[in-house]
């Protein structure tokens, strides 16, 4: 686990309304574990950009940090070069990704881990 995945998990504790930085695993997908929604992304968007002065957007987020959004889609779904890109980017989550996958699918895959990744990607 890095510096960043540590920290970040410890802001979410108040986007949560945790006690304990061990509710929140790297592993968990943001939607379908700890039941984000679209206020929350708001407010996570925030605390990222607060705490490791970095700026996101829900785009960027969509797409894993990878803003050509038109290279990862056809037709709102996932092509063969989307799901390359997002397979090396994201090598421990290869299983994953699937030409064809919508945007909804995609965003309700993005875990903890995959923010820390793509927050260190914007921090150089």
């Amino acid at each position: 686990m890095n510096n960043t995945e540590t920290l970040l998990r410890e802001e979410l504790l108040q986007v949560f309304g945790f006690e304990s930085i061990d509710e929140i695993n790297p592993e968990d997908s943001f939607v379908n574990d700890l039941d984000a929604d679209s206020l929350d992304f708001v407010e996570i968007i925030y605390v990222i950009e607060k705490k490791f002065n970095v700026k996101l957007t829900i785009k960027e987020l969509l797409n894993y940090g990878h803003v050509t959004e038109d290279s990862l889609f056809d037709d709102e779904v996932l092509n063969e070069e989307g799901v390359k890109t997002l397979k090396a980017a994201f090598p421990d989550n290869q299983d994953l990704f699937f030409t064809g996958m919508t945007k909804l699918q995609m965003f309700g895959l993005l875990t903890v881990s995959n923010l820390a990744k793509i927050i260190d990607s914007k921090m150089g």
